[in-house]
């Protein structure tokens, strides 16, 4: 018995002891300038793209593989950068996602040029990961999402000794919305902070309000243009809660019930959602058998109204600031949602939280703006390189810091004179700016509230430096 337990207590300590990483494959590399194409955005550094494979759970908990593409800043001066997660849009071909290097892998790339080790989850159910998504189910969303954030840690450490800053931006658009919003959610109310330090998310266009402003526009008279949204929904909170129906006769009009099960059999590699939404019809009734309607409108405690309440994200209060991006003509997400999240978080004490209106553009249109947008406001908040190492004194100048964390002196050296040192909340308000004249100085902070930092260097030659320090 003796041996037994010290062969297990081995095994924890070793090999049995559970990792993220599974595999990685080097993609390619895209150079800044091919990376030259939105207007506003001006690449930086050429990019290194990969996909990983890596260990999560599925939505019943047990164990499973998924995978995802993530981009790396090349020929950088940088010795870190902060991680950034870009969760995608709706895809039914489980092969149109980011670690098959997609059209919308390009997002992940920007923000990689731009300094960011960007990861784009393809989630559960797609790409490596076997059978059906389950399509805006937001538990199953943020754990995927986060397991691949730590297996590309994991990863770029062990492998090519790169840390990332401590710093973590989220954004996403469409189902990427809403699968952003829930991340930045799980992290918060699961006490995560200390490893996911998120310093924002900017969520676009996405359905955070599903039992409500979603709701409405399905149910609405109103033709819906992607019909195909609503058996996905459907086949996805069957397979995560199991009480919706037995077979799809059960829930669809004929012949509906007979064209959809290729589609969502969780071996799709041929169809797209393209294909998909025309063989349906735009308008609910036509298509949702007139019994499971009536009984989903007469009944607040219907089953699929528990589901869908269940992944309602717009009902919380984040301490870490957020701001949803959304356009007024958007035919598939309606930008209500961002308007009832806004008003709930603000109403009920959020520090941080805004919603910004691209304009009148349909959920296309709006893409674009909203995730320029969301990589603008993102760099409101993120700390510059804590070392650099270049030779051009125009830049940057080599930095120090130490300790850090710090429980309330800091040590701060660098290659020029410095005159004020401001500290700046991840808010964006100054807490302190001191007048220190020197290269080697300590600060004490000790009678600051414990937190995340930044600090802002102003230098005599007028440039100034920005690093991330953690008070505790």
């Amino acid at each position: 018995m003796k041996l037994l337990f010290l062969f297990s207590l081995l095994c924890y300590l070793t090999l049995c002891r559970a990792q993220y990483f599974v595999s990685a494959d080097f993609l390619g590399s895209t150079s800044a300038s091919s990376l030259n194409i939105i207007p506003g955005i001006t690449p930086t550094y050429d990019v290194d793209y990969y996909k990983v494979v890596y260990n999560t759970t599925n939505t019943a908990g047990l164990p499973t593989i998924a995978s995802g593409g993530f981009a790396i800043p090349n020929n950088a001066s940088c010795d870190s950068f902060a991680l950034g997660l870009y969760c995608h849009g709706t895809t039914l071909n489980k092969d149109d996602v980011p670690s098959r290097n997609n059209y919308e892998s390009i997002v992940g790339k920007l923000f990689g040029s731009k300094g960011f080790i960007m990861c784009c989850p393809d989630y559960l159910g797609m790409g490596d990961s076997p059978g059906l998504h389950p399509y805006v189910h937001g538990g199953s969303e943020a754990i995927t999402s986060l397991d691949m954030l730590r297996a590309v840690r994991e990863y770029l450490l062990d492998s090519m000794s790169i840390s990332d800053n401590g710093e973590v931006f989220i954004t996403g658009y469409s189902q990427g919305g809403h699968a952003a919003m829930a991340t930045h959610k799980y992290v918060e109310e699961n006490g995560l902070l200390s490893e996911f330090n998120i310093v924002a998310s900017a969520p676009a266009s996405g359905p955070y309000d599903m039992s409500g402003s979603q709701s409405e526009l399905l149910l609405s008279n109103d033709p819906y243009t992607n019909p195909g949204y609503i058996v996905y929904l459907l086949a996805s909170y069957q397979l995560v809660y199991g009480n919706l129906y037995t077979t799809y006769a059960d829930i669809l009009k004929f012949p509906y019930d007979t064209i959809v099960p290729p589609y969502f059999d969780g071996n799709n590699y041929s169809y797209s959602m393209g294909d998909l939404n025309p063989l349906l019809p735009m308008q609910l009734e036509d298509l949702i058998e007139d019994t499971v309607l009536q009984n989903f409108n007469a009944d607040t405690m219907h089953p699929l109204w528990v589901a869908l309440r269940d992944n309602d994200n717009y009902n919380w209060i984040p301490q870490r600031p957020v701001r949803m991006y959304y356009c007024t003509l958007d035919e598939q997400v309606h930008y209500t949602n961002a308007i009832e999240a806004d008003t709930y978080m603000n109403s009920n004490g959020a520090p941080n939280v805004s919603s910004a209106n691209m304009g009148p553009s349909n959920h296309s249109d709006c893409a674009l703006d909203a995730l320029i947008g969301a990589f603008y406001w993102a760099n409101d908040f993120l700390s510059s390189c804590a070392l650099v190492s270049v030779p051009d004194e125009s830049i940057e100048h080599k930095l120090v810091l130490y300790p850090n964390p710090s429980s309330g002196f800091v040590n701060i050296q660098s290659e020029k004179l410095m005159e004020w040192v401001s500290l700046v909340d991840l808010q964006g308000k100054r807490v302190s700016r001191i007048n220190c004249q020197g290269k080697d100085v300590q600060l004490n902070y000790s009678a600051t509230p414990e937190g995340y930092y930044i600090l802002v260097i102003e230098y005599k030659n007028g440039l100034t430096q920005r690093a991330r320090i953690i008070l505790n």
